[in-house]
C-alpha cells in the first residue's frame, strides 16, 4: 500500500470515529456531568434551649478575639433575636434562669479583672442580655476551659459562649448581704510602689470582683467608691502633692475597671493622700501599706 492510500484511510477512520461521536451527542444527547446536590448547610451555632418549653436558635454566634473579653459586634440579627426571645421568655418565667458560660483556652492572657478570661467573657454577654430587658437576677455566669486551643482560628474563638438553663435560686438577699458584710469589712485594695500607677490583681482580688459585679447587677442603686491613698513622704514639701496623687491613683484604677467592663457612671474616684492611714508611717513596709486604692461598695 503506497503512503497516498495509507494516508487517507487513516484520514477515514478518524472521521468516522468523530462522526460516531458527533452522531452520539445530537441524538442521545452527552451524559451530563454527575452533580451531587450538597445537603443543606446546618447554619445553626447559637443554641439557647430550655428543654422542651423553650428553644432559639441563630446561624451567628458570639465570637471572640484571642486573648479579649469583648465580643466582635455587631451581632448579627439572628443572634438579636435570639436574645429578645429569650428575654421574653425569662420573663414570662421568673422562676427559671440562665448561665453564661463563658469559653477560653490556656494559650490566652487573661488581662481583664475577673479570675478568668472565661467570666471575662460571660460577665460581657450577660451585659448584653440585661441591655435587652432580662432580668440580671436570671443571669448567673460562669467559665469553662477548653483542652485544646485549636478552638482558636485565624486568631478569634468562635462559639465563645454557651447557656443553660436552671430553677432561680432564693438564696439571693443572703447572698447578698454576705458580699456586702465581707467587703465592706475588707474592701479590694490595690497596692502601689512609690510614685507608680500599675495595676496588679491577684486570684482572690479578681473573685472579689466577680462578687462586686453581682452585687451591683442585683441592687439597684448600689455602686463602688475608688479611693486613692499615699503615705506621707510628699507632705513636708506640700500635702497637696499627695493628695493630687492619690486621686490620679484612684482615676487610673476607675479607668481600669471601666475598660474592664464596669459601669463608668456607677464608680467614682476621690483622694485622700496621706489623712487615713492604715499602717504606720516610721517604717518603710507601713508606707507601702498605706499606698494603696481601695475599691468599696456604696
Amino acid at each position: 500500500m503506497n503512503r497516498s492510500i495509507l494516508f487517507w484511510v487513516i484520514v477515514l477512520i478518524i472521521w468516522l470515529i468523530l462522526g460516531s461521536w458527533f452522531i452520539s451527542c445530537n441524538i442521545c444527547g452527552t451524559p451530563a456531568a454527575a452533580v451531587i446536590a450538597a445537603a443543606p448547610a446546618d447554619n445553626t451555632r447559637l443554641l439557647i434551649q430550655d428543654g422542651a418549653a423553650f428553644k432559639t436558635t441563630a446561624a451567628g454566634h458570639f465570637d471572640f478575639n484571642e486573648s479579649n473579653n469583648t465580643y466582635l459586634a455587631p451581632l448579627t440579627t439572628d443572634v438579636n433575636n435570639s436574645i429578645n426571645q429569650t428575654s421574653a421568655y425569662l420573663k414570662a418565667n421568673p422562676n427559671r434562669s440562665v448561665t453564661i458560660t463563658g469559653l477560653y483556652t490556656e494559650a490566652e492572657a487573661n488581662n481583664s479583672v475577673f479570675p478568668s478570661l472565661g467570666l471575662a467573657r460571660a460577665n460581657e454577654v450577660k451585659k448584653a442580655m440585661v441591655a435587652s430587658g432580662i432580668s440580671a437576677k436570671q443571669l448567673l455566669t460562669a467559665d469553662q476551659l477548653l483542652a485544646s486551643s485549636t478552638a482558636i482560628k485565624e486568631g478569634v474563638l468562635m462559639d465563645g459562649v454557651n447557656f443553660s438553663f436552671s430553677e432561680t435560686t432564693e438564696d439571693l438577699e443572703e447572698r447578698l448581704a454576705a458580699i456586702k458584710a465581707r467587703l465592706d469589712a475588707n474592701p479590694v485594695t490595690i497596692y502601689f510602689p512609690t510614685g507608680e500607677q500599675i495595676v496588679a490583681l491577684n486570684q482572690e482580688q479578681r473573685q472579689d470582683f466577680v462578687d462586686l459585679v453581682f452585687y451591683m447587677d442585683n441592687v439597684a442603686g448600689s455602686s463602688l467608691e475608688v479611693g486613692g491613698h499615699t503615705d506621707n513622704q510628699g507632705d513636708i514639701k506640700d500635702p497637696k502633692i499627695n493628695t493630687r496623687l492619690s486621686r490620679k491613683r484612684a482615676e487610673f484604677v476607675r479607668d481600669y475597671l471601666t475598660a474592664n467592663g464596669l459601669q463608668a457612671n456607677r464608680l467614682t474616684a476621690q483622694g485622700y493622700g496621706s489623712k487615713t492611714p492604715i499602717a504606720a508611717n516610721n517604717t518603710a513596709e507601713g508606707r507601702k501599706e498605706n499606698r494603696r486604692v481601695e475599691v468599696r461598695l456604696k
